[in-house]
């Protein structure tokens, strides 16, 4: 599955393979390239199965519970520490007209998952601090390494735990290093980790880590 655009639908066409017929749409892809959050949305959409659970560990403003919330996903758990960020990705959910009982959203440490669901099949973390508010209140690396061990000890097998750093910031770089070299010592015959990185911007552009587990 792609992940598209709602609007970009060209024309419909059916062909013919086996003897059976299937059903294509041809459409205009986005650029996902252009932008962190387009690749981890893209990628994220890929690993969503109809039914399925999925985690966003770091709500925030509510921009990737909304696109999880408008997946074929069952059902979304959300989280964020501070009340602000609940608050605002309630008010997006609600302006949008996602149905209350598709997400639960938990103010509560994301280093607590594990008290709220047993299984997941995609977890985001989108890292950093909370736009528009005190920039000094920012995730850390000890308590992200956590969370991010909590998250994988859900993770059903070939699902899939996507998280963007930004090392544009100390917190930042120190907590990006540390996710860097836990991922990179996780178990071959269980984990397949990559690392997208948009190396020729400048500015510090955000980047992804990806971690699928294999059984």
């Amino acid at each position: 599955m792609t992940y598209l655009s709602d609007s970009c639908i060209v024309n419909k066409r059916y062909l013919l393979s086996k003897g059976e017929k299937h059903y294509t749409k041809e459409r205009k892809l986005d650029n996902i390239l252009r932008s962190t959050t387009l690749t981890a949305a893209a990628l994220v959409n890929q690993y969503i199965q109809p039914g399925c659970t999925v985690v966003d560990a770091t709500c925030g403003n509510g921009n990737d519970t909304l696109m999880l919330a408008k997946s074929t996903a069952k059902h979304v758990y959300a989280f964020d520490i501070q009340p602000a960020a609940i608050q605002s990705t309630k008010a997006l959910l609600s302006e949008h007209n996602i149905p209350k009982e598709k997400v639960t959203l938990i103010c509560d440490n994301h280093t607590n998952m594990t008290a709220y669901l047993s299984a997941a099949r995609v977890i985001m973390f989108n890292l950093g601090y909370l736009p528009g508010s005190d920039k000094s209140l920012t995730t850390k690396k000890y308590n992200t390494i956590n969370a991010v061990n909590s998250a994988l000890s859900i993770l059903e097998k070939d699902g899939l735990c996507c998280i963007v750093m930004y090392d544009g910031h100390e917190q930042g770089a120190e907590e990006k290093s540390a996710l860097l070299e836990m991922s990179k010592n996780l178990d071959s015959s269980i984990y397949h980790v990559a690392y997208i990185s948009m190396i020729n911007q400048q500015n510090h552009p955000p980047e992804i880590l990806a971690i699928t587990k294999k059984k």
